[in-house]
């Protein structure tokens, strides 16, 4: 016989056993419905890619021409043309940069992105701004490692830093192992990014390795930078992707991208975007801790892979400088 109190709550009990059992439910239903929803939007992709995997073309004729209307306003002299030989490197650094960023963009040459014993090339992104084009003619004099398109350097165009940099890198002659994106207020422990790449992601593995967020939904209030309207993005849930600030890959991967970006509507949240490039074309999305979401000293950095936030020279040569003095280079 139950115990008295088991029978006094026996219908309480069942009833929440049923809302438990239908909550479970409609999780797993919404999950399948986000995947429907997802391949249906870019129901043609895998079949075009698999074409040109194959035959070196589609039958089915792309959305767009965007790996191929990119105008370069400034190209690293190494890489200037296909006839040019580019070296041979373990990693390129592809730094997300604002026009007016300088100190940032000097920061990071004077601490990670300097030249070391390590095979690589670290290459900063930008767009065009009028005012400041005088200081980045100089800049790219000065040191060669400015990639700049013919556009706007405004938030809304970033996707397109990173749509044009993926068509540019198949179009140059970089012979790299690693490709890592990453923006230009991040601290970087460079040792333990190459030790991940070299342990987590073959060179023929289709996969990209950073900070994974799952179940995301679109911002829908016109006040945030983030916005999207359902005209754009008309699901409720964005696919798995990573955190824009930062992510390692490889060519393989930069190659697919690349064809998928032509048949595919570009969405102007750019980690968003290659999440659902990702999801279609099967390119695995890994999650790991190393890369951080919120700023932390450099110290914290020995176990870890970056942090962000870092928006002056000062601070990120300070931390930088707390973090070598520990390190074994």
């Amino acid at each position: 016989m139950l115990p008295k109190i088991i029978l006094r709550y026996k219908k309480h009990i069942c009833s929440f056993i049923c809302v438990s059992f239908l909550v479970r439910y409609l999780i797993n239903r919404q999950k399948e419905k986000e995947y429907v929803q997802l391949n249906y939007n870019h129901r043609n992709l895998k079949h075009s890619i698999n074409e040109i995997r194959l035959a070196g073309q589609s039958s089915v004729p792309p959305l767009n021409n965007l790996t191929s209307s990119y105008r370069l306003l400034k190209n690293p002299l190494q890489c200037k043309s296909k006839s040019t030989v580019c070296p041979t490197v373990d990693i390129i650094y592809l730094v997300k940069s604002s026009v007016e960023n300088i100190s940032q963009r000097m920061a990071i040459r004077d601490t990670w992105g300097i030249e070391t014993t390590l095979r690589m090339v670290t290459i900063f992104i930008i767009g065009y701004s009028e005012s400041f084009q005088l200081f980045i003619d100089l800049e790219s004099k000065m040191y060669d490692d400015i990639l700049q398109f013919d556009m706007l350097d405004i938030y809304d165009n970033l996707v397109y830093k990173t749509v044009f940099t993926i068509a540019w890198l198949c179009d140059m002659n970089i012979q790299t192992k690693f490709v890592h994106f990453v923006d230009d207020d991040r601290l970087l422990n460079t040792q333990n990014l190459l030790n991940l790449a070299f342990k987590r992601l073959p060179v023929f593995e289709m996969k990209m390795i950073g900070f994974k967020v799952s179940h995301a939904r679109p911002y829908r209030k016109r006040s945030s930078k983030w916005y999207i309207s359902v005209n754009e993005y008309e699901f409720d849930f964005w696919p798995p992707y990573l955190i824009g600030g930062t992510a390692i890959t490889n060519m393989v991967v930069i190659k697919a991208l690349k064809d998928g970006i032509n048949y595919s509507k570009v969405i102007r949240i750019e980690d968003a975007y290659i999440g659902i490039l990702a999801n279609m074309l099967n390119i695995s999305l890994e999650h790991n801790d190393g890369f951080l979401p919120v700023f932390v000293p450099g110290y914290k950095l020995l176990d870890k892979i970056s942090s962000p936030d870092y928006k002056s020279y000062d601070i990120l040569t300070k931390e930088w400088n707390i973090l070598t003095s520990h390190l074994i280079f």
